[in-house]
């Protein structure tokens, strides 16, 4: 057999015996890492990127069947404050 070979087989085996099982797990946690943060990317930015489409005035990208939104409507109980279009008669602001 040629010395070359033979050292081949000689590094491939001190690799399984000894790095193999360290390299593993390394390679496991990253890939655990990089899932996380993926699956937290596929989550987060599509609502963030509708929400402020919402805030900026436009419609939902992504309209779903119940879209949370507070209406006047829904809380016909509640005094609603003063605000800068009421028209007070109360008199001047002091």
């Amino acid at each position: 057999m040629n010395a070359f070979l033979q050292l081949k087989e000689e590094e491939e085996e001190r690799f399984v015996t000894h790095y193999q099982d360290e390299v593993r797990s390394k390679v496991q946690a990253r890939l655990r890492t990089v899932h996380f943060i993926s699956d937290v990317l596929d989550h987060f930015f599509p609502k963030l990127s509708d929400t402020v489409t919402v805030m900026m005035g436009g419609d939902v990208i992504d309209p779903e069947d119940v879209y949370l939104t507070v209406r006047e409507e829904d809380f016909p109980d509640r005094h609603r404050p003063a605000g800068p279009g009421d028209n007070l008669d109360d008199g001047p602001i002091r």
